[in-house]
């Protein structure tokens, strides 16, 4: 972990629609295909199968019932009482309230008969106060599913060894573990599990990074999250989303902003990571840092006004694709590197740079490549060899100052590829 000396404080939730560039290579193609099983899977995964079993947890009525066996009209007082009770195909329905309870996942369930934890049609459900509100272990198809997680002391939501086909979406992950040397803590931990989904979550204001990926985990699939303004405060070490330790893992979709270091971070042991259509922005180090990786797909992602490099790959990473993103204002006066791409020395092997529309409103440098500085498109390409298809030009976003990155009628992003 590199730990540097500067904290982001912009923690302004944004609107989390975007409309990025419309790339056409094979490569992201298949990444479009690979979205939609994705998908596929993240449906399968979080939905009761015909057959299941529902109960219910409500703590506000006199009703209530640990003992019970969680019918409406006598639920469970607790959201424990429910899981002891849980089988496979058990879908655990909680009502409004304040929970104050950490769950270990009981059972597993099956591909067909998941376990899901969820909170009722339109209620707010906030656990809090505990070590961790949610921790899975060695466990298989659980769901959990629209929780307000806040003030946690460890991992607001904890996937751990040996799980796999684990949904984990729609829930609000906020203020986990405490700024402090020690005592920080991920938002939501994926932590050597497999085949799972983390998706649809807003993970804030964490003493940590918000989403992490470590410990050998494989095959998780990071979508449609959006992850901000997470800070350990006394060193700049918090990223939005980390992968480190993981292989074969796809960010995608999310948008990361406004954290004390980078957007995404691939430390080492990150391999063929695939990191696209995601939206990288004022964040405190790069929009896509990787260090130390191997063969990382960064393809299709927005990337702006990050204080430096906005996607840098660097210590030996080899085989990083860079294609189709839009990096813009990146690195402007930074106090460490610049430019909207950056690939050092070391890391050239089997690296592709191209059809990557980039921009500085201000001049700075525009490339780094093979540890020198490249302040044109042309003096990149003449060097380098790469960048045949980048795109020297304004990306037209309709608001540039107000973060908003939907692309104008006439923007020569679109089609670009």
């Amino acid at each position: 972990m590199r730990h540097r000396n500067r904290r982001v404080e912009r923690t302004k939730n944004l609107d989390t629609s975007y409309n990025q560039h419309e790339p056409r290579t094979r490569a992201v193609i298949a990444a479009l295909v690979l979205s939609a099983v994705v998908a596929a899977l993240a449906s399968s995964t979080g939905a009761l199968a015909a057959g299941g079993t529902t109960v219910y947890v409500d703590n506000t009525t006199s009703a209530c019932r640990d003992t019970g066996t969680g019918t409406q009209t006598q639920p469970f007082c607790t959201i424990g009482a429910a899981n002891a009770k849980a089988v496979a195909g058990t879908m655990i329905q909680v009502a409004a309230g304040t929970y104050n309870e950490k769950i270990t996942v009981k059972t597993s369930g099956t591909s067909t008969q998941p376990v899901v934890f969820t909170a009722a049609p339109g209620a707010t459900v906030t656990m809090s106060n505990q070590a961790s509100a949610f921790v899975i272990s060695a466990k298989s198809w659980v769901t959990i599913n629209g929780f307000n997680v806040t003030h946690e002391s460890s991992y607001g939501i904890d996937l751990t060894t040996g799980s796999t086909n684990v949904t984990i979406s729609n829930n609000h992950v906020s203020y986990s573990g405490t700024p402090a040397s020690g005592l920080t803590k991920y938002g939501i931990r994926i932590n050597g599990a497999t085949d799972s989904v983390i998706s649809g979550n807003t993970v804030d204001h964490n003493s940590d990074t918000g989403i992490a990926i470590v410990g050998s985990s494989q095959r998780i699939q990071v979508l449609n999250n959006e992850s901000f303004a997470n800070a350990r405060g006394f060193e700049r070490a918090a990223a939005g989303i980390r992968v480190a330790s993981a292989s074969d893992n796809v960010i995608a979709g999310n948008r990361s902003h406004d954290n004390e270091d980078s957007g995404v971070e691939s430390y080492p042991g990150a391999v063929n990571t695939l990191i696209y259509n995601n939206v990288l922005y004022n964040n405190g180090d790069h929009g896509s840092d990787n260090f130390g990786t191997t063969n990382q797909r960064i393809i299709s992602n927005t990337v702006y006004n990050n204080v430096t490099a906005g996607i840098n790959v660097e210590g030996n990473s080899s085989g990083a694709t860079i294609e189709n993103n839009i990096s813009v204002d990146n690195g402007i006066g930074s106090p460490r590197t610049h430019s909207d791409i950056r690939v050092e020395k070391g890391s050239t092997p089997g690296a592709v740079v191209d059809s990557n529309p980039v921009w500085l409103t201000v001049n700075d440098t525009l490339y780094i490549w093979n540890s020198t500085n490249y302040s044109t498109l042309a003096a990149f390409r003449a060097a380098s060899g790469q960048g045949a298809h980048d795109i020297w030009a304004d990306p037209k976003w309709r608001n540039m100052a107000a973060d908003d990155f939907h692309l104008l009628w006439n923007s020569p992003a679109i089609d670009s590829a």
